[in-house]
């Protein structure tokens, strides 16, 4: 039998209600392996209690133990797949930095599998059970292997570029809105359990972290609106920003005002990241007016492709942080990450 390890950082799956009605971290991830015994037929598992927090606390200092975590695990060369049980509010963000961030060599080609739970164990028809049963069986899976890091929610298996949390509370909220998912567990007995409709991947350029100690840049998310002006734009440089996402409006437009508060900031050696603020479709330099991503590409600013704000936020630190061993300065660094995804 295959060799899992299971990371748990806490979440709503570990999450009970009190006395006083509050639903709080309550339960250790050991606690709530006892409750599924159909996981000794998955593999031989092992466990770590990272943390016990919601998700909303997650920071990429964190995903960066994390993922010194996993490159320690696989390098033992007995590990052959990781799952990660996470809350769901910023889940997608740590599979996005994990996926950036670890290269083939560091996952020894096995999976890292990151699921959770949209209801705590003591609700009714609680899910979190059966999402760590099927994350299990994925990270077990051999053609789970070369596809990095997944999210497993509701018996679909998503890549963590892009997948999405679209809903507050469904349990259907996870999904991959733009694509499709990347496979399905199956529960009909004559089959195998884990359905992949799509070849095995990488689909995003991996960067290198050079260094034990991360220490990302800030970058900040400024959002684009009617009425916008570009005081937040200019508070994040004046707090130190190195980088800031905007998040732009359609296919990559800003107003007249915020255009202006862009062009002083890349001229004073900030860089600019467009993204769009609409949850599908790709951001890219269409317009041509003054404001239209044709206007933003030649003050010099890149543009996210079809990654979220929250998404090229962590995508521009782990270059930012990647210059230390590159002569480039920042600007030409976050062009060119950018340019490759």
């Amino acid at each position: 039998m295959k060799k899992i390890h299971i990371i748990f950082t806490g979440g709503t799956i570990a999450m009970q209600t009190n006395d006083q009605g509050l639903l709080i971290p309550a339960v250790t991830g050991d606690e709530l392996l006892k409750s599924i015994p159909a996981l000794q037929h998955v593999g031989e598992t092992s466990t770590q209690q990272f943390s016990n927090q919601p998700s909303a606390q997650m920071t990429p200092e964190l995903m960066q133990s994390l993922r010194k975590e996993i490159i320690s695990i696989f390098s033992k060369n007995e590990i052959e797949g990781v799952v990660i049980v996470h809350g769901t509010d910023t889940m997608e963000e740590t599979a996005f930095f994990l996926d950036a961030s670890l290269n083939e060599a560091q996952l020894k080609n096995n999976p890292v599998i990151i699921t959770g739970a949209m209801r705590s164990n003591d609700q009714p028809s609680a899910d979190g059970m059966a999402n760590l049963l099927a994350a299990a069986q994925v990270a077990a899976n051999s053609n789970s292997k070369g596809r990095g890091v997944m999210v497993v929610m509701n018996d679909e298996i998503h890549s963590a570029r892009y997948v999405k949390k679209m809903d507050t509370s469904s349990l259907q909220t996870f999904c991959s809105p733009q694509y499709t998912a990347l496979g399905k567990i199956s529960h009909v007995p004559s089959r195998d359990p884990i359905q992949y409709t799509q070849p095995a991947a990488r689909l995003t350029k991996t960067i290198d972290v050079p260094r034990e100690t991360f220490e990302p840049p800030r970058v900040d998310i400024v959002q684009m609106y009617a009425g916008a002006d570009s005081t937040l734009l200019n508070a994040s440089i004046e707090a130190g920003a190195q980088a800031v996402v905007i998040q732009a409006v359609g296919a990559s437009s800003v107003n007249l005002i915020l255009y202006e508060g862009i062009k002083q900031a890349i001229s004073k050696g900030t860089a600019i990241i467009i993204s769009s603020r609409s949850p599908l479709g790709e951001c890219a330099p269409v317009y041509g007016y003054i404001g239209g991503g044709q206007s933003l590409k030649s003050l010099g600013a890149a543009f996210s492709a079809d990654l979220p704000a929250h998404k090229a936020r962590l995508y521009a630190q782990l270059l930012l942080n990647s210059k230390i061993s590159s002569s480039a300065n920042h600007l030409d660094i976050i062009h060119r990450g950018f340019s490759t995804l």
